[in-house]
This record gives C-alpha cells, sequence and structure tokens, in this order.
C-alpha cells in the first residue's frame, strides 16, 4: 500500500471514529432527556391521532407507528432512537395509513391537521428573522396562540392548531383539505412578510 492509501485510509478512520464520538454522546444525551416521565407524558399527549415515526441516528423508523403508552418513549430510545417525528395530520387511527392509499382513504381517515410552518437557511439569523416576522403577521390576523422551537438544524418550526381554522370554508371540509390549504396559507404569509 503506498503513502497516499495509508493517508486517506487514516483520515477516513478518524472520520469514523469522530462520528462513532458523537453518536455516543447523543444516545447519552437522548436518554437523560427521554428518561424525564415529563416528557414522555407530553410527547405521549402530543402524538394522541398522530403518526409518530422514531427517528435513529442512521435513519427512520418503520411507517407506520404511534406512541400509546409512555414506555413506548424509552422502549424507542433503548433501541437507538435520537428523535421522535410526528405527523401534522391528526387520524382515526394513524396505523391503517398504508402506501396503497388513495386521495379519498386519506381523507376518510383524516380527521384534522395543524398548520406547520418549517423555516431552514443555511444562515441561522436569517431564519429567526424569517421566525420574528412570521410570528407578526400570524398575530396581525388574531392568531397568538403557537408554538415555535428550534428545529434542531437549521431553522425553526411554528405551528398553529388546527382549531384556529373554520372547520369549514366555501363548502369545503377543512380536514379534506390537506396539504392545499396550509400551502395556501404558507405562500400567503410568505408574500404578506416579503413586502
Amino acid at each position: 500500500m503506498d503513502n497516499a492509501n495509508k493517508k486517506e485510509n487514516s483520515i477516513v478512520e478518524e472520520k469514523k471514529e469522530e462520528t462513532s464520538i458523537k453518536e455516543e454522546r447523543i444516545r447519552r444525551i437522548t436518554k437523560i432527556y427521554y428518561s424525564n416521565p415529563k416528557i414522555q407524558n407530553l410527547l405521549l399527549e402530543f402524538s394522541s391521532g398522530r403518526e409518530v415515526v422514531p427517528r435513529y441516528y442512521e435513519g427512520f423508523g418503520k411507517r407506520p407507528d404511534s406512541l400509546q403508552y409512555p414506555s413506548d418513549v424509552m422502549g424507542l430510545v433503548n433501541k437507538g432512537a435520537t428523535s421522535f417525528h410526528a405527523s401534522e395530520e391528526i387520524w382515526a387511527d394513524p396505523l391503517k395509513i398504508n402506501s396503497d392509499m388513495d386521495r379519498k382513504d386519506f381523507d376518510e381517515l383524516r380527521i384534522g391537521w395543524d398548520l406547520l410552518i418549517d423555516i431552514d437557511s443555511p444562515f441561522l439569523d436569517f431564519a429567526k428573522i424569517a421566525a420574528m416576522l412570521l410570528i407578526k403577521e400570524l398575530e396581525n390576523y388574531g392568531i397568538n396562540n403557537y408554538g415555535i422551537k428550534y428545529s434542531g438544524s437549521k431553522g425553526f418550526h411554528i405551528m398553529v392548531s388546527g382549531k384556529a381554522f373554520p372547520e369549514e370554508f366555501r363548502g369545503e371540509l377543512k380536514k379534506n383539505m390537506f396539504p392545499e390549504w396550509p400551502r395556501a396559507m404558507c405562500e400567503f404569509l410568505m408574500d404578506n412578510i416579503r413586502h
């Protein structure tokens, strides 16, 4: 083996070691965080009627999935879950979701949805500005009850409960207008903050 190959192999091994140290640190923090009964109960309460998929260090868990008991959280963490991702949509039974369903099947199974605004930017300061502008715009329309959190990556998530919107508008049921209405709302809000 020549020196160039040895050097390349050495770099690859160093990166693997860095990844393994980082992964182990994330797993330790995750266990501490999700072992808190308050976190387990809040996650369980929020996930009611939602599809919830665990994120493992190397990828996502199987779909569909949901949480039924607080112990489900630690059970998945002990199997390597590092975070949990819940759907915007609220279902009569999230475990009945399958890839063979058509639009009509989804509409029958869906009982509601929340508006999730996902702000991503390669520049975190720009994401902060966008989040502040969007919040101000929501408040201009009388929406003062919303959640905001750092996404853990490149931005923020702003969530508005579906209860803030009418159940029916122009003869269309809100529950059946996913993803059209959330997209239209996001486009409207983004258009407004650009001016």
